[in-house]
């Protein structure tokens, strides 16, 4: 947090007071949110109110060279996009005789709450990125392909990273929980459609090491149930098609392949998101140019507070969100 000196006898102090218990609460909310982002959120250092990115398609294979003829050459191709930074604010105002009468109290609560909800900021910019919603972001973001974050093609009308159905599977239970079963057969089926992805050459994209890695799977709260029964009970269903009702043990286990559960109030619906842990590339990412700081005003700097004898800190942070090629992670749809 920037250091801001505030002077003025009683006034300078509630504001030094302020400030500090926002900057304690969100240097206390900040870490935590940055380590359950970190596999899916970047953050960058931003220098201007617009910063362009870009990504270079894959570098050619090498091939026959015969004898006396030309070496193949091919370009590097690069694909740019940039993300805007935008203002984020918030204010805690009280009236100057509240400092007389020290009613403060839910003065410091409302400051501490402001600095929780600046570091939760980030959490609520991720679920809008990733369900395509304007609940915290001011409009929907794009893919830098040119489609939206998720979709069965990309910009030009291709299979998406060369895959029937890109990165925007349906279940085929028609919805992902209907039972641990389907759920299960579901996940199956990202994992085996990450390994279908093509790299802009046509080749594997993800090595089998970024496979094995293990995947995360976002999903709504209130179906915690069907997939804790799914990926993390050790049970056995049996098959009445062999003879004996020989037991089948749970495949995602027996194949080693870790899955990490996220479930979360921030999605409503029956669709699972998966993110492949290993994946180098971040989807999302957060750059920022000036992080939160204060703007105190009081009568001494603001003709609205002579006028009115309210007095406030405006907290502010000057920052933008984006989104990079979606490669490393799936939706997967329920219709019903």
């Amino acid at each position: 947090m920037p250091k801001m000196i505030l002077t003025g006898g009683q006034s300078g102090t509630l504001r030094r007071g302020l400030r500090d218990v926002f900057a304690n609460a969100y240097d206390t909310q900040a870490p935590t949110t940055r380590q359950e982002l970190a596999p899916v959120m970047d953050e960058f250092p931003s220098d201007t109110n617009q910063e362009f990115y870009a990504y270079y398609k894959h570098a050619p294979y090498p091939k026959y060279w015969p004898r006396g003829a030309a070496v193949q050459k091919a370009g590097f191709e690069a694909v740019q996009f940039s993300v805007v930074n935008r203002d984020w604010g918030v204010e805690v105002e009280w009236h100057k005789n509240d400092e007389l009468d020290e009613q403060l109290g839910n003065l410091r609560k409302r400051a501490a709450d402001a600095g929780k909800n600046f570091a939760y900021n980030d959490t609520l910019a991720f679920f809008d990125l990733l369900q395509g919603t304007v609940n915290f972001l001011p409009g929907t973001v794009s893919a830098p392909d040119g489609a939206a974050v998720f979709a069965t093609v990309d910009g030009n009308s291709a299979a998406r990273f060369g895959a029937t159905n890109g990165n925007l599977l349906t279940s085929t239970g028609n919805n992902c929980f209907s039972s641990s079963s389907v759920l299960r057969g579901d996940i199956w089926r990202v994992y085996e459609q990450f390994g279908l992805f093509q790299n802009t050459e046509g080749y594997p994209l993800w090595p089998k090491s970024v496979l094995d890695n293990g995947l995360i799977v976002f999903f709504a709260m209130d179906n915690q149930d069907i997939a804790a029964e799914a990926f993390l009970l050790n049970w056995h269903s049996y098959s009445t098609v062999q003879a004996g009702n020989i037991p089948i043990e749970n495949s995602l286990m027996a194949a080693n392949i870790k899955i990490e559960l996220r479930p979360t109030q921030h999605i409503t619906t029956d669709d699972c998101y998966v993110f492949l842990r290993g994946a180098p590339q971040k989807p999302f990412f957060k750059q920022v140019r000036t992080p939160p700081e204060e703007m105190p005003f009081d009568e001494q700097n603001s003709k609205e507070s002579a006028r009115t004898l309210l007095r406030s800190i405006i907290f502010h942070e000057y920052s933008g969100y984006g989104a990079f090629l979606p490669y490393q992670m799936i939706k997967l749809e329920s219709s019903s």
